[in-house]
C-alpha cells in the first residue's frame, strides 16, 4: 500500500521529516562509514539514555501521590540518598524533584511512605523481566503513569472511577501497579506474553487483573468489555499484519467511544537516529526512511528468533509507522483524538484514538 497523495497533503510536516531523514541517509552513503561498536545484525540498537536531555516533569498522576507526602518525609529521603541520588536531585527542578521524591522514598524505604501513599516496595527478582530497575524504578513508572493519564485527559477521556481499564503488553506491571495506586476505583487489567512477569504481577499486585496472552488475538475478553487500552511500545513491534489485526482486536475489546492510547516509532526516531544519535548503520537508515517515505510502514522481523522467549515471531521485531499509515487503515472507524511527535522520551510517538461505531 502506497501512502496516498491526499494523506500526505494532510500530514505536510510528516513529509518534511522524512526529507531530513532520507537526504540524511543519502549523505552517509557517499561517506565512509564510522566505527561502530554495536553489533549490525542486531535488529534494533536501543536509543542512548541521557538524563539531562529528558528532563522529568511531573503530571496528573505523580502530583496526586507526592501530595501525600510531608516535609519530614522529604527530610527523611534526601539524608539516605546516595551520591548518585544526590546529583540527580541537585541536577533536577521542582517538577521533576516530584518525580524522584517518590522514587527515592520507596527506594531508600523512608519509614510509613508506603501506607502514605498506597505504593509498593517489590520488585521483580532477577528472573522476572523488568523494564527498568534500581532507583529510578523503585515503586513503578511514575512518567509513564502520568503520559497516559494525561494524554487521556487532553483527548477528553481522563480516567474516572468505574472505568475497565487494560494495560496491553503490561510486562511486570511497572505502569498499572501506580496508576491503580492513583486511581484505585477503576477495575484495571493488564495482559503480556511473557507468561512469567504476569504471573508474578498477579501475586504482587492483586488489586490488579492480570493474566497471560496468546502472540494473536482474540483476548479472553467479550466485545465492548472494556473503556480504554493502553499500550507503550507495542505497535513498535508488529507486523503490518499483526498491527492491523490487533488494532481490529481493540476495536471489538472497546466500547463504542473508548480509547486506546498507543506508543510508536516513525519519522521522528529515524531523524534523531541519523542525525542526534548517530547509532545505526547507514543502510539502515535508508532502508527506514525510504520504506516510510513511499509504503508509511517499515518493518524488521524476527525479534527473539534464536531465543527461547515467548516473544519469538516473525510478526515481533521493529516496526515504525506514519500517520498517514495509520489514518489510512484506521478511520473513518476509528478517530485520531491525540497525536503528539515525539512525545515519549523524546523518540516515540503517541497516539490517543477514539473508537467509533
Amino acid at each position: 500500500m502506497r501512502v496516498k497523495g491526499a494523506l500526505r497533503a494532510r500530514y505536510p510536516e510528516r513529509v518534511e521529516q522524512l526529507k531530513v531523514a532520507v537526504n540524511a541517509a543519502r549523505r552517509s552513503l557517499r561517506e565512509p562509514p564510522a566505527p561502530r561498536v554495536a553489533d549490525e545484525n542486531l535488529f534494533w540498537d536501543p536509543p542512548p539514555r541521557n538524563f539531562a536531555l529528558r528532563p522529568l516533569r511531573a503530571g496528573e498522576v505523580s502530583e496526586a501521590l507526592h501530595a501525600r507526602l510531608d516535609e519530614a518525609d522529604l527530610a527523611a529521603m534526601l539524608e539516605r540518598l546516595d551520591e548518585v541520588d544526590q546529583a540527580r536531585w541537585r541536577d533536577s527542578d521542582e517538577s521533576g524533584r516530584k518525580m524522584l521524591a517518590l522514587h527515592f522514598c520507596v527506594h531508600y524505604g523512608v519509614p510509613g511512605v508506603l501506607e502514605k501513599t498506597g505504593l509498593s516496595d517489590v520488585e521483580p527478582p532477577a528472573d522476572v523481566t523488568s523494564l527498568a530497575r534500581g532507583s529510578l524504578a523503585a515503586g513503578g513508572s511514575f512518567g509513564y503513569a502520568d503520559i497516559v493519564a494525561d494524554s487521556l485527559r487532553e483527548a477528553g477521556h481522563p480516567l474516572v472511577a468505574g472505568q475497565r481499564v487494560l494495560d496491553f503488553g503490561c510486562s511486570s506491571g511497572r505502569v498499572t501497579r501506580v496508576l491503580a495506586t492513583a486511581h484505585p476505583a477503576i477495575e484495571w487489567l493488564g495482559c503480556d506474553v511473557d507468561r512469567g512477569a504476569v504471573e508474578w504481577a498477579a501475586g504482587a499486585f492483586p488489586g490488579v487483573r492480570f493474566f497471560a496472552m496468546d502472540p494473536d488475538p482474540p483476548l479472553p475478553l467479550g466485545d465492548a468489555e472494556l473503556d480504554t487500552v493502553f499500550a507503550i511500545s507495542i505497535w513498535t513491534h508488529y507486523s503490518e499484519p499483526a498491527a492491523l489485526r490487533w488494532f481490529e482486536e481493540m476495536h471489538r475489546l472497546l466500547r463504542p467511544g473508548g480509547h486506546l492510547l498507543l506508543t510508536t516509532i516513525g519519522c521522528h526516531s529515524v531523524q534523531v537516529h541519523a542525525s542526534d544519535w548517530g547509532n545505526w548503520p547507514r543502510r539502515r537508515i535508508a532502508e527506514a526512511a525510504t520504506n516510510l517515505y513511499t509504503d508509511g510502514f517499515h518493518f524488521v522481523g524476527g525479534y527473539g528468533k534464536d531465543l527461547a522467549h515467548s516473544t519469538a515471531s516473525p510478526d515481533w521485531g521493529q516496526a515504525f509507522l506514519t500517520p498517514e499509515w495509520l489514518a489510512h487503515n484506521l478511520c473513518p472507524r476509528w478517530a485520531i483524538k491525540q497525536f503528539e511527535v515525539g512525545r515519549v522520551e523524546a523518540h516515540s510517538d503517541l497516539y490517543v484514538l477514539e473508537r467509533r461505531d
